[in-house]
């Protein structure tokens, strides 16, 4: 199926536990083919474990897990999505939501948020394909519909497909399954910190530059900023917080 050899200590015996055999992994990534050749003939091509697996590694978003790819590929394929995601669409979104001024670490945080969860979603994403072929890989029988759900049926595999289909479970899908565990633990546990701490930011108060001309100027028309920047001060000028503006209150004093 994948242009491996298959060595099993199990060999020489007629009769053998495909849970215990023992694999040495030899494959050529270079070599693919667009079909398995051989068992489940009473299957439809395109529902046979071993098709599905060659399936889905073609499709666009889950070769990005594959062996190939590796922990290294799939770390920048995310942090792009991230990048990606944050810049062009959560932080325009966030930037419409919070147009005041004053609540850029709002903004900031909200986007965040946003681009995370669709870390979260593509991991969810892969990870049920990656399991579902792996599932299929691993079964001794193959479920499969001829036409449509309403006439599906059970074939069982043979010795060589289940020997097949576990060979290509354990050095192609069991590692991609691993990867996208961790993966998924770590964005999961950063999806939870970024939702508190977006709470966090969201109940504190926004901040302004009251020396800024350009606030200044807002605060003479905008009576919300105004009420939220005297709160913010205490009902205390914002001046006396300024020791160069309290100098210049009390003549050079």
């Amino acid at each position: 199926v994948h242009a491996s050899r298959l060595y099993s200590a199990a060999d020489d015996e007629e009769n053998y536990d495909d849970d215990e055999m023992r694999f040495e992994v030899r494959s050529d990534s270079s070599f693919r083919p667009e079909t398995s050749t051989f068992g489940a003939e009473a299957v439809p091509e395109e529902q046979r474990p071993s098709n599905e697996y060659l399936d889905l590694i073609r499709q666009p978003l889950f070769g990005w897990a594959s062996q190939e790819s590796g922990n290294s590929g799939l770390a920048i394929r995310l942090a792009a999505t991230y990048v990606a995601f944050y810049a062009l669409v959560c932080y325009p979104i966030a930037g419409a939501t919070y147009t005041l001024d004053g609540y850029l670490v709002q903004k900031r945080a909200a986007a965040n948020v946003g681009a995370v969860t669709v870390l979260l979603v593509l991991m969810i994403r892969l990870y049920s394909g990656w399991g579902y072929v792996g599932s299929r890989l691993q079964s001794k029988v193959i479920e499969y519909e001829e036409t449509g759900w309403y006439d599906g049926d059970i074939e069982l595999k043979t010795e060589a497909e289940k020997a097949r289909d576990m060979f290509l479970y354990r050095s192609d899908v069991m590692p991609v399954e691993n990867r996208l565990k961790l993966f998924a633990t770590g964005i999961g546990a950063l999806w939870l910190a970024s939702i508190v701490g977006f709470n966090v930011v969201s109940n504190s108060k926004p901040l302004f530059d009251e020396y800024n001309p350009e606030m200044l100027k807002t605060l003479t028309y905008d009576d919300k900023i105004a009420g939220v920047a005297a709160q913010q001060s205490g009902g205390v000028p914002t001046y006396c917080n300024s020791r160069y503006y309290r100098a210049v209150a009390n003549g050079g004093q």
